[in-house]
């Protein structure tokens, strides 16, 4: 475990370097769409309940993607990372 930053330049050293380490993870295009799915599962839930015909074209699309996912990870299309 690392030690703790003692000053306020350690601590943004310290969140540079983190930056760094990560940000080709959050580059990927994969991780965007995954949260985009994210949301649009939680909106098309909300407005399915609301009696809203936009809450279950949102699941479909949802549903769309997690079964063309693997499917494009198989072809070769998508593979991690996705940049």
């Amino acid at each position: 475990m690392k030690p703790q930053p003692t000053s306020f330049q350690e601590f943004l050293s310290i969140l540079r370097q983190t930056w760094r380490a990560t940000g080709v993870f959050f580059a990927s295009i994969e991780v965007w769409l995954m949260l985009l799915m994210a949301v649009l599962a939680v909106a098309g839930v909300w407005l399915s309940f609301g009696g809203e015909l936009l809450g279950p074209a949102m699941l479909a699309t949802v549903l769309a993607y997690m079964v063309a996912r693997p499917v494009l990870h198989i072809k070769g299309i998508l593979g991690w990372p996705f940049i």
